[in-house]
């Protein structure tokens, strides 16, 4: 059980963690300060109490992947190297905004992902940041209190009148999608079956924004998206996925994934009312 790993933090993590340079936000850095070799996981999320256990899987295997830290006895850490190091206490509080800090995050992420041409590189920062932009919501505001989380930035680009493909096959939710999406300025279309999303993704005039619902039969959302980001005729399109499911870990997926936002249903007038202006970038009339 996760409660019960000790990691610990390599030399890289632990110079890393002291190299102001080097991208990771604000939350991965305060974990990764606790993580010492001693703690139990269970130890770490009392510590942190805003990560649950499906955010502290999520976050370990994250700095693992970027060879920060490993379970304990897995590789040689230097223990003199903690003495560099000093708990950080929470910088996380209800007073901050946290439209603001993501923004911040992002901006910082961004500059540093254009400022190096190596793609191997660009692409841990893109991660990093999408991770960071996870943790800011669900340090404030969890998806189960709002109902949806739409990406930073995810509307910069769209034209004056986005086309918005619903893909979906519930009559009445693709209709209350549609006439929401209309007040914001949208043109819409319907894609009831996976065929008729398929056409959508091949016609010459392509969707800026799909919204896709992820609980649609025969349809696996996540594989879909996940084709669509390594294919360079599709990668603009913006999909905003509509799902039963609304566990922090389900959001992470799909934004892990490159989804533009996530919707959880039942839907709701008001949720929508605030959702889909940040989709499209337009407000409702």
């Amino acid at each position: 059980m996760l409660q019960d790993v000790i990691f610990a933090r390599t030399r890289t993590g632990t110079l890393a963690l002291n190299d102001a340079s080097f991208v990771l936000s604000a939350g991965f850095r305060q974990l990764l300060s606790l993580i010492d070799g001693k703690r139990k996981g269970s130890v770490l999320m009392e510590s942190l109490p805003h990560l649950d256990l499906e955010d502290l899987a999520l976050w370990t295997s994250e700095l693992a992947r970027l060879g920060l830290i490993a379970r304990q006895g897995e590789v040689p850490v230097d223990e003199m190297a903690f003495n560099m190091t000093m708990e950080m206490p929470s910088e996380h509080g209800n007073t901050v905004d946290a439209s603001a800090l993501i923004d911040d995050i992002m901006a910082d992420v961004s500059h540093a992902i254009a400022a190096t041409p190596d793609p191997v590189i660009k692409k841990r920062l893109s991660s990093t940041a999408r991770m960071a932009a996870i943790e800011s919501l669900s340090s404030f505001d969890s998806l189960e209190q709002s109902g949806y989380f739409v990406y930073p930035q995810s509307a910069e680009g769209l034209p004056a009148r986005p086309l918005v493909c619903i893909v979906g096959h519930l009559p009445a939710q693709n209709k209350l999608l549609e006439l929401v999406l209309r007040r914001a300025g949208a043109e819409t279309s319907t894609a009831a079956t996976r065929e008729a999303m398929r056409n959508a993704l091949q016609a010459e005039a392509k969707p800026n924004i799909m919204l896709v619902d992820a609980d649609m039969p025969m349809l696996d959302a996540a594989r879909t998206l996940d084709a669509m980001r390594i294919d360079p005729a599709l990668q603009a399109i913006r999909v905003v996925l509509v799902s039963e499911r609304g566990a922090r870990a389900d959001l992470a997926h799909a934004i892990m994934l490159g989804a533009a936002g996530y919707i959880v249903k039942p839907l709701r007038k008001d949720m929508l009312d605030a959702a889909i202006p940040r989709i499209t970038g337009r407000a409702l009339t």
